[in-house]
């Protein structure tokens, strides 16, 4: 083969990467319903399944907590949350209305970004303590039991 082929060839699948659509992320919501208030305890208080996101491009297995061993939220004031775990270890969170949704702040370690998608259902991403950066990628479900 020649130099000019291999280099034609080259050059042509250089451009077929560059110019190739990028595969498609799946695109989770990153603001909340406006019905419900950001930064306010109460609309996160009760018990909850835990999981991961459905639908096209997801795959999903059970639920990390189901509703016979939930998460339960509490409100401790108009703007902190007490989170109890299903395996009963507890955590407050000061919350913070930002950007259409509510970012909750613990005592030490990262903090969360949680976006409603309705009155049973919410969005929670992690964000990177050493970039500040949420996890759009990424987020758990909980949904109301």
């Amino acid at each position: 083969m020649s130099r000019k082929f291999l280099f034609g060839l080259l050059l042509s699948c250089l451009a077929i990467i560059i110019l190739a659509p990028a595969p498609e992320a799946m695109e989770f919501p990153r603001e909340g319903v406006p019905e419900i208030p950001n930064g306010v305890a109460e609309p996160f208080s009760g018990r909850w399944w835990l999981g991961f996101p459905e639908g096209t491009g997801t795959i999903n297995g059970e639920p990390v907590v189901d509703c016979s061993s939930a998460v339960e939220l509490t409100a401790n004031g108009a703007d902190r949350l007490s989170y109890k775990s299903s395996s009963g270890i507890e955590t407050e969170f000061e919350l913070m209305s930002f950007s259409g949704r509510t970012t909750w702040l613990p005592e030490w370690g990262e903090s969360s970004i949680a976006v409603w998608v309705s009155k049973d259902e919410f969005f929670v991403y992690s964000v990177d303590l050493a970039t500040g950066k949420a996890r759009w990628g990424n987020p758990m479900v909980f949904r109301r039991c």
